[in-house]
């Protein structure tokens, strides 16, 4: 229906068979990071996304020092941008599934990133069981079609919903910010190969289990979250 299409502010029909993971690095220094923020969470409002918002820490240095962030969320987004080719991070920077990366501060923009996607099912089907994640599925093969490529698997846990905070200094000095899905860690669990394997990690709620081609910030070809 158009209604549903309308979702998330876009004209995108959703495909919830296969969501796309919208991870969003986000700063409380950086002054276009609210609105993305604010885009972040409307889009989560659709069926067919899964939205995570890393805070990182590298405008500190302009005079306040982000109360969220973590250096090992700054290194994925570097290491993002090195698989994708991208000369360096910035805010507010979005990734999708591995495979594209834009700016968020406008929905307009980010409508044809998050138009480009695959919408069969994803190869790798995850799965959660008390404390043991499942992963099955046929791994990817190598470019070459002669082996099997081996999955980085990342355990993501955030906090649910909005949480809120207000800096006191710099470009967002008393202004209240609202980040969706806040992550808090990031743990890898091990490598997937193919077939069905089990990784022990307590997932109770609040988590994403991420299988990622050839290592950690590779393309997302399995993904599931527990809210």
């Amino acid at each position: 229906p158009a209604a549903m299409a309308q979702r998330g502010g876009m004209n995108v029909p959703e495909h919830a068979t296969r969501p796309v993971v919208m991870e969003l690095f986000s700063s409380q220094g950086c002054g276009k990071c609210p609105s993305a923020n604010a885009n972040i969470a409307k889009m989560a409002e659709r069926s067919d996304v899964i939205a995570l918002t890393y805070p990182v820490g590298y405008w500190d240095y302009l005079g306040w020092n982000d109360t969220f962030a973590k250096p090992e969320f700054t290194e994925r987004q570097k290491r993002y941008n090195r698989v994708l080719g991208h000369r360096g991070p910035y805010t507010p920077q979005v990734v999708y599934s591995g495979r594209l990366h834009g700016s968020g501060v406008d929905i307009k923009k980010i409508e044809p990133k998050f138009a480009v996607r695959d919408i069969t099912p994803y190869p790798a089907t995850v799965s959660f069981d008390k404390d043991t994640v499942i992963v099955t599925g046929q791994a990817p093969k190598s470019a070459d079609g002669k082996t099997t490529e081996t999955s980085g698997v990342v355990l993501v846990r955030f906090r649910s919903g909005a949480t809120k905070v207000t800096p006191g200094a710099g470009a967002n000095k008393g202004k209240p910010m609202t980040y969706f899905n806040l992550v808090t860690s990031l743990e890898p669990l091990g490598d997937w190969s193919g077939g069905t394997q089990k990784f022990a990690a307590k997932c109770s709620s609040g988590c994403v289990v991420l299988v990622q081609k050839g290592g950690m910030e590779g393309v997302i070809i399995g993904a599931a979250q527990k809210k």
